[in-house]
């Protein structure tokens, strides 16, 4: 259990506002756990685990430290020590020359990353890597007192002691956690045997042969998924962001099967490629600027007679809002329909 002793007869006094002179700025912060602090911390320089000792000593302050403290205080020197002699040691570690790429996956982006999973994911494949895999759980800290972020700094201090023999990503991918497919698998054979019709009403464009060499993929990979047979990597293929920033955005991946028409009627299912920065990105399916993708609803005039009262009138149906499921992690896309009153004649 934690305990305070008294050290000195000492009174202990108020913490005073330290101000260190700020370092050059040579990055931009993306996250910290410093975000997450309910008080505000204070900049003791380089090491705050010396500097806050040394502090309290020298001002009369009370310290409070855990056993985590100490360790990654004994681990940041190790790591220290490793890099400093690297090549000396490179047997005790590694039976390769070099370094060796690393490569974790996860869901996000930059901004919205799991860094603290991707951190320890990195360490086990550490592990599988070096000569004895137990390093990983000596450094690795394992008390009463650690959290999340103290397994998380564990991790990366790790990784800063083998950096010379391994660079390390994070390969970010979003992903479809689960799919669910209503209905019956008649339901989704109706759809695959209906859409053949579309080929009828081609013209001398063949818009309908050109989609179906599209649709019709996306349509058997449905069914197949209904029958208990879905292809996971396809489905993680829905949808592909590319561009961003001070340029369009694009969106492909099979969804934009879907999105072949402009709400004018024109094919737009032509672009593959496209121009990103300077580079050409391209895709299987087809590239949709995100600003002009379709309007999921159609609209259609209808005069509403009301008892000898005429009433202009504009139905809207479709794809116009989605629902979020009780369990907050689940999208379900939602066809509604609507009637607005354009003017009384």
């Amino acid at each position: 259990m934690p305990i305070t002793f008294e050290v000195s007869s000492v009174k202990a006094t108020p913490v005073r506002d330290y101000h260190q002179p700020q370092e050059k700025v040579t990055y931009q912060k993306i996250r910290s756990s410093l975000d997450a602090s309910p008080v505000k911390p204070i900049a003791l320089g380089k090491n705050s685990f010396v500097m806050s000792a040394a502090i309290a000593y020298s001002s009369h302050h009370n310290w409070v430290i855990k056993p985590d403290d100490v360790w990654l205080a004994i681990c940041t020197q190790f790591s220290n020590y490793v890099n400093g002699r690297s090549e000396e040691l490179r047997d005790k570690f590694v039976d390769f020359e070099g370094k060796k790429q690393l490569i974790v996956y996860g869901g996000g982006t930059l901004m919205t990353a799991d860094y603290a999973s991707l951190s320890l994911d990195m360490t086990t494949q550490i592990a599988k890597n070096i000569k004895d895999p137990s390093v990983r759980e000596w450094i690795m800290p394992d008390f009463t007192t650690t959290t999340e972020t103290d397994r998380m700094i564990g991790a990366v201090v790790l990784m800063a002691a083998m950096k010379n023999y391994f660079d390390y990503m994070f390969s970010l991918c979003c992903n479809l956690p689960n799919v669910t497919l209503l209905g019956e698998v008649e339901d989704w054979v109706s759809i695959r045997e209906r859409a053949n019709r579309l080929l009828e009403f081609d013209t001398k464009e063949n818009c309908m042969k050109k989609w179906s060499k599209l649709l019709f993929p996306v349509l058997d990979k449905f069914v197949e998924s209904i029958k208990g047979n879905p292809d996971k990597e396809w489905w993680n293929r829905v949808a592909h962001h590319c561009g961003g920033g001070s340029g369009p955005s694009y969106l492909s991946g099979w969804i934009t099967s879907f999105c072949v028409f402009s709400d004018k009627g024109h094919w737009v299912g032509d672009q593959k490629s496209v121009n990103i920065w300077g580079e050409t990105t391209t895709m299987e399916w087809p590239i949709i600027d995100q600003d002009v993708i379709p309007r999921g609803y159609v609209s259609v005039p209808i005069v509403v007679d009301d008892n000898g009262t005429i009433y202009d009138t504009e139905m809207f149906a479709g794809h116009m809002s989605t629902e979020l499921l009780e369990d907050g992690k689940t999208l379900k896309p939602r066809a509604d329909w609507a009637l607005f009153v354009a003017k009384k004649i």
